[in-house]
């Protein structure tokens, strides 16, 4: 019993460590101004919004499956809440959320009920979700006319440090307590190894399966608001990077894609490298479409070596 509750190793976190410190090196030596102030601002903001995301699919990736709607659900939420800014001011922040947490949920039955895989239940629900969106905006962007909800995640005590960091950290500290303290937790993780034995040892699959949609809507609403804020304004494909930019965060990260190996907190390391990463290609103005081709051999990377880890385990 006790490997299908087992969380991850030490090796993957130290790697992960070291490839990030080694961007940033890399970086600094190229564009001494990359530790400026403003462009750490720049990558504060970027980190917190894919980092919040992530941490919901990353749950979904730990029990063996994958979910494409982030980015659809970010891009609901946050327009939910610009819609409705200027009649509920700041409880459009609970608003944004709460419309996640619907759609993660309805994702959530929907996949119990029909069986569907879902990787094709989350990309329809992206695609209706996306629909959805347009025609609420009318394919418009809704500026946030009030000042004080975009400060919300724009101030902060030093000029590196937007608030939104600690929004994003109190979210992602959130995310691995209830991946490793709680039983739902514990359930998620061993499916992710081994499904059919842990119905058999009688978890409520079905429940936990529903659960962990909600959370990944949940989170996905927490960040597509966040982005609401940062951006001052709601916009139909603002949160469609989010897609894979999050998968991608998870398996960086060091989580497997096939689940069942990994951790929420891993996803920290996961979303930094992608942010310093993106900045650094930009402040050293690397070619776009070059930009494109590290970003995907960054993805091979971290899945050879998380595969390589996969199989060491298994000899073991």
């Amino acid at each position: 019993m006790n490997r299908f509750f087992k969380t991850t190793t030490d090796f993957r976190p130290l790697f992960t460590l070291g490839f990030l410190v080694a961007l940033i090196v890399l970086f600094t030596v190229l564009e001494p101004n990359f530790l400026a102030s403003g462009n750490l601002r720049s990558i504060a903001f970027s980190l917190s919004v894919t980092l919040v995301a992530a941490c919901g699919a990353a749950l979904i990736i730990l029990m063996g499956s994958i979910d494409l709607s982030v980015g659809a659900v970010a891009s609901m939420s946050g327009m939910v809440a610009a819609v409705l800014s200027p009649d509920l001011g700041y409880a459009v922040f609970l608003v944004g959320p709460v419309v996640g947490l619907l759609c993660g949920a309805v994702n959530g039955v929907l996949y119990v009920w029909l069986k569907i895989p879902s990787i094709l239940m989350t990309l329809g629900m992206a695609t209706t979700l996306s629909g959805l969106v347009l025609y609420i905006s009318d394919g418009q962007s809704i500026p946030i006319l009030d000042d004080r909800l975009v400060a919300v995640t724009h101030a902060g005590p030093f000029n590196a440090t937007p608030i939104i960091i600690v929004y994003s950290l109190a979210v992602f500290f959130a995310a691995v307590l209830l991946h490793e303290k709680t039983r739902f937790g514990r359930i998620l993780f061993a499916m992710g190894r081994d499904e059919a034995t842990v119905r058999l040892l009688g978890a409520p699959i079905d429940k936990v399966k529903i659960a962990a949609f909600a959370f990944s809507g949940l989170f996905a609403g927490i960040a597509g608001t966040l982005l609401m804020s940062r951006l001052g304004t709601g916009a139909a494909t603002m949160g469609n990077y989010l897609m894979l930019e999050t998968i991608t965060a998870v398996v960086i990260g060091g989580t497997a894609i096939t689940g069942g190996s990994g951790a929420v907190r891993l996803t920290i390391l996961g979303a930094a490298i992608i942010a310093v990463l993106s900045n650094g290609m930009n402040v050293i103005t690397l070619h776009p479409y070059i930009q494109t081709v590290v970003k995907g051999l960054a993805i091979l990377l971290a899945v050879y070596v998380t595969s390589r880890h996969l199989k060491a385990e298994d000899i073991k």
